[in-house]
Formats: structure tokens, C-alpha cells, sequence
């Protein structure tokens, strides 16, 4: 198992004025900066490729991506196995965590891997660099191999955190305490993090951005990657 072991403690969760205009770099919905603590856990490297998803729809019987049916009647390429499985909405995610053995990750388990302990604002570090991430601002247009971007890790080592393919966690969506904005939990919508090839990177591909959507939706840029417990 090459599960990334995140160690037990506190992190810096969140943004505020600092890390760029409220607004525009850093979404209301991600503030206020705030301190958590979390369990030590096991996170992917990776995301979820599409190799090893098919061999969970052959197994399980479970329903495959609609994209599946005809990559170029949607308007894209066929990806290689190596690339991330896109399509999926949080009920397709969670079954296949669950049939791994997994569970998706939550989203302040998803940040601390994506930022370290430091709070800083992408993977490697407080400046964007488009060399180290998938999205829209780059020339691929489409997915990329999961882990074609090394110098974009994070600091635990864990890849593609930042672009690629947005991925779901098990969060349901509500405001942080001290909000500017009140949202009530809502279980109908789940928490995505890290952006993807089909946005820029800025904001959505930042560590701290949050993006929600309802749980049974599935976009050509939605996919995950699978946590467990520590033991």
C-alpha cells in the first residue's frame, strides 16, 4: 500500500485579506483562517485513475461514467488508464472507496495534505506556478497522467493536489466558524477541492479554495482520490 502517511495535528485552515482580494483569489466561503486539528490518516498520492476504477465497475457492477460511452461526443480525446477517472459524481466516489477498502477524505484531511502545517496557498509553496499544475491556464486543455506534475507535490509528497481533476471529499457543505457568510448544512451538497484541467488556476486550484456541488452530479473534471484511518 502506498498510501502517504499525514501525521496527527494542527494546521492553518483557511484564507483571509492576506492571501489576495477577497473576492476574486480568495472566495468567501474559504475564510475565515482558522486552526485544525486532525487524526494522523493515509491519503493517495495519487488521484483515482481510470485503470484501476475499471476494474471496480467490472467487479462491483457499478454503474460506469457516462463520458465512458463516447469520449468524442462530449468533445474530448479518449485518456490513457494512467489518467484520473472523471465523471463521477460523490455517490460513485464514496462506492469506490468503500469497495478499496477506502473512505474519501474530508476536507480539512484533504487540506492539511494539500498545505502542510504552514498554511501556505498552493502545494509547493505562496507563489503560482503554472509549470507545477493542470488547469486551464496551461496548453494540455484536457487531463494529464496522474502525477506528471513532481514539483507540484505537496509537502507529505502527495500529487496533483493543485489541477487535473477536482476532487470530492466527504464533507457536506456549511460555513466555517466565524464566517462572513452564514450556510446552514446542507447534506444535499458536497465539498470539491484542487481545481481542475477545465478551470483557472486561481482561485480554484488554490489549497484553501472550496467548491460545492450537489452530491449526484458528475462533471468531466470531477474526480477524487480515497483516504483511511491510521493505524
Amino acid at each position: 500500500d502506498d498510501m502517504v502517511l499525514i501525521p496527527a495535528g494542527e494546521f492553518i485552515m483557511g484564507s483571509d485579506e492576506t492571501d489576495g482580494r477577497i473576492g476574486f483569489e480568495v472566495g468567501i466561503d474559504s475564510m475565515p483562517k482558522h486552526r485544525v486539528s486532525v487524526k494522523a490518516f493515509r491519503i493517495d498520492p495519487y488521484e483515482v485513475s481510470i485503470g484501476p476504477y475499471r476494474r471496480f465497475v467490472t467487479a462491483a457492477g457499478h454503474e460506469p461514467p457516462a463520458i465512458w460511452k463516447d469520449y468524442k461526443m462530449f468533445g474530448y480525446p479518449q485518456p490513457a488508464d494512467d489518467h484520473p477517472v472523471i465523471d463521477v459524481n460523490f455517490h460513485d466516489a464514496q462506492a469506490y472507496c468503500k469497495w478499496a477498502g477506502k473512505r474519501l477524505p474530508t476536507e480539512a484531511e484533504w487540506e492539511k495534505a494539500a498545505r502542510g502545517a504552514d498554511g501556505r496557498i498552493w502545494p509547493w509553496g505562496n507563489t503560482l506556478d503554472l509549470d507545477r499544475l493542470n488547469t486551464e491556464d496551461s496548453t494540455d486543455y484536457w487531463t494529464t497522467p496522474v502525477g506528471r506534475f513532481p514539483g507540484g507535490a505537496s509537502p507529505y509528497g502527495v500529487y496533483d493536489l493543485a489541477g487535473n481533476a477536482m476532487e470530492w471529499t466527504a464533507s457536506i457543505l456549511e460555513s466555517y466558524p466565524g464566517s462572513p457568510r452564514t450556510i446552514a448544512p446542507d447534506k444535499k451538497f458536497r465539498i470539491l477541492r484542487g481545481g481542475s484541467w477545465g478551470m483557472p488556476a486561481n482561485p480554484f486550484a488554490r489549497a484553501a479554495h472550496r467548491h460545492y456541488r450537489l452530491a449526484d452530479l458528475a462533471q468531466p473534471d470531477f474526480g477524487f482520490r480515497c483516504a483511511k484511518d491510521a493505524k
